[in-house]
């Protein structure tokens, strides 16, 4: 009851200093009225203040509850309040927010990203490599939050554990601080073999890479310990990643990873480093699948696990005989291994995954 008490004291106040303070939009369309509320919550005003012409008060909720649960700037707001008056053939709508942060916090956040983005970002120069190096931070800093309590980036950097939303926004952060064109997206997701019943809501970016838009998931390339949904596009997402909200831009089609397999085949070795570099070793000729695993059996004890790209096909085909293989060069005979694998594209009717191979001596 205290709670709905202040909360209605909370509205009150707001209401009466948007009368006095606030700007005013006069809108014609629903594309006005989503420009204005997109603009005030980017600006973390406190109140947006709607008149128009030829819509009733119950019209003019309705459409702006639409707007608002399609909006990637939601995520900014705790919650939100909207109230209608019609008078003289106007109606005047206020719509209040409470955000997920205080001005204070967000002067915290603000303060962090300037004094530690040059040591985040590094000598990346690139959009590309600064994409990677704020990818790499946020895995290395960050942590899932299973109490699903740390939304904001505020919350999510003080303990250094944050939900999705919480990545998500600290990604959009960091991104527009150094420059970059990102975009806020949620929806709901599920693992790429999972049925629809394991759908839940979620939140990721899009950003912009060579004049391309591509989706980027760092929680779970923080949760999978891979790159599998590092500048994914909608070929990977339609298994995975479904947005409700509304975007201005559209994503590409292919990944970041397929575009690069195409060079690979092309015979471009730069395309081969980068691709090993940002996914992990590509790994297509069984005697450099038995190097591959030699290398890593060498380092059993302070690294039991290795990942690498390749298809399913050829994994499934010579896995058991390259260990085999690795083992005896090593001899060793006490080794078992298991994997894990996520989809990451698919070049001429093959599937390519990010493997995990996982050992144990027994």
């Amino acid at each position: 009851m205290e709670e709905r008490f202040r909360m209605f004291v909370l509205i009150v106040w707001v209401l009466l200093c948007s009368m006095i303070f606030a700007k005013v939009y006069q809108v014609y369309s629903v594309d006005d009225i989503e420009k204005a509320i997109a603009t005030d919550i980017l600006n973390y005003e406190q109140a947006t203040v709607l008149r128009a012409k030829g819509i009733n008060n119950a019209s003019m909720l309705k459409v702006i509850g639409t707007i608002i649960e399609s909006l990637p700037e939601k995520l900014f707001i705790e919650r939100w309040e909207a109230k209608s008056l019609e008078q003289l053939g106007n109606v005047e709508t206020t719509i209040t927010y409470i955000y997920t942060e205080t001005s204070a916090e967000r002067k915290a956040v603000d303060d962090f990203i300037s004094k530690n983005l040059p040591k985040i970002v590094g000598n990346a120069k690139s959009d590309l490599e600064k994409v990677f190096a704020i990818n790499e931070w946020i895995k290395t800093y960050i942590t899932y939050d299973e109490s699903y309590s740390h939304k904001s980036v505020y919350a999510t950097l003080k303990d250094r554990t944050g939900v999705c939303q919480g990545y998500a926004l600290l990604f959009y952060k960091l991104a527009k601080a150094a420059g970059l064109d990102v975009y806020l997206v949620s929806g709901q997701a599920k693992p790429a073999e999972a049925s629809a019943d394991k759908l839940q809501s979620h939140a990721w970016n899009i950003v912009k890479i060579e004049d391309s838009w591509y989706y980027i998931d760092t929680t779970w390339n923080d949760s999978t310990r891979t790159n599998a949904y590092f500048l994914f596009g909608k070929n990977q997402a339609r298994y995975s990643h479904y947005p409700t909200t509304k975007v201005s831009v559209t994503v590409s089609t292919k990944s970041y990873a397929e575009k690069l397999y195409e060079e690979i085949v092309a015979g471009n070795i730069r395309s081969r480093n980068l691709f090993d570099l940002l996914y992990g070793t590509l790994i297509e000729k069984y005697d450099e699948f038995v190097i591959y695993l030699t290398d890593a059996l060498k380092n059993i004890t302070s690294k039991p696990e290795v990942r690498f790209v390749s298809s399913i096909s050829f994994v499934t085909k010579y896995l058991s005989s390259a260990m085999q293989e690795a083992m005896f060069k090593l001899n060793l005979t006490s080794v078992s291994y298991d994997y894990s694998y996520i989809y990451i594209f698919t070049f001429n009717g093959k599937d390519f995954f990010v493997w995990t191979v996982s050992f144990s001596q027994n």
